[in-house]
């Protein structure tokens, strides 16, 4: 019996991201019947069928499929370090390097990594991807990205954190909100006012949890997915907000107030997930330094504005 190939399994993982046998050979740029055929093998290989083909409706991988597919990717990934490798032991770095982003910290994680390896490593090609802090973890443990970046509180089994900055949740006001300036904050003082709350779990989950331990409830009329809109919202004066990321001006120019507050479960830092067990390459490593030097510029230039 022939070995398994490599182009089998890079056909095999674009079968399973399309959903398709036409979405593949289109991602891989050859003939529907070469990926038919390198699938073929494979099963044949492997011993078992590892898509069910639903015509019309292209295909869905089994059990097995699955756990080959997650498998391939980790095999294509350390292949394709080959050169990055190389270029480490001559002291420069290269090669692909994939990284899923918790939604909300795109603004900050994304603009950071392309400057930073832009101007030290440019035969790094970045790729990105943004989602719930559920869905870029779940894209770490299939293999589709290197690195995943969250809050901690996200964090999923089968992930494992390091800590790039030490967060706490703030409440963001106008400068005119009645409680602004207030010496010392409860959450029982909160819950007397409006607020616009991120709609996304478990942001929202521990948020009302931590009022409810409290005793009190809050008073929210509305909710948003955009960090942006809600921090606009606040700007304006219509309500409070309790967020992780603190600015000085909200996206639309107007100036912000970020008080801390009393009440459980608050600390909540930005972490890298990897796989458990998992030890960082070296452009991982990379990525850990670039995100956590800009927020330590970052904040050094909040304290200071």
């Amino acid at each position: 019996m022939s070995e398994i190939t490599l182009r089998q399994l890079e056909y095999f993982v674009a079968i399973a991201d399309a959903g398709s046998i036409t979405g593949a050979a289109e991602a891989c740029r050859v003939t529907q019947a070469a990926v038919s055929v390198a699938l073929g093998q494979l099963e044949q290989r492997v011993g078992t069928r590892l898509v069910i083909r639903r015509p019309g409706h292209g295909v869905t991988l089994t059990s097995e499929g699955v756990a080959v597919a997650a498998h391939s990717r980790t095999v294509l990934d350390e292949v394709g370090k080959v050169s990055s490798i190389v270029a480490e032991v001559r002291g420069r770095l290269s090669g692909p390097l994939s990284i899923g982003v918790y939604r909300t910290l795109a603004q900050h994680t994304i603009p950071a990594l392309i400057g930073w390896f832009s101007d030290r490593h440019p035969d790094v090609s970045l790729q990105f991807s943004e989602g719930s802090g559920g869905d870029v973890q779940h894209d770490l443990l299939a293999g589709r990205v290197q690195l995943a970046v969250i809050y901690r509180a996200q964090l999923i089994a089968g992930c494992s954190p390091t800590i790039l900055r030490e967060g706490r949740r703030m409440a963001a006001f106008s400068p005119e909100h009645p409680l602004a300036t207030r010496a010392r904050l409860t959450m029982r003082d909160l819950a007397e006012h409006p607020a616009i709350f991120l709609d996304e779990e478990p942001a929202l989950q521990r948020t009302l949890a931590a009022f409810a331990s409290e005793g009190v409830e809050p008073l929210v009329p509305w909710r948003g997915r955009s960090i942006e809109a809600i921090l606009n919202v606040v700007g304006r004066g219509l309500a409070y907000s309790i967020v992780m990321q603190t600015r000085s001006h909200s996206p639309e120019g107007r100036p912000l107030h970020f008080r801390p507050f009393e009440g459980p479960d608050l600390d909540n830092p930005v972490a890298a997930a990897l796989p458990d067990g998992v030890r960082p390459s070296a452009l991982v490593s990379e990525a850990l330094t670039a995100i956590r030097e800009y927020w330590v510029a970052t904040d050094a230039a909040l304290a200071g504005a």
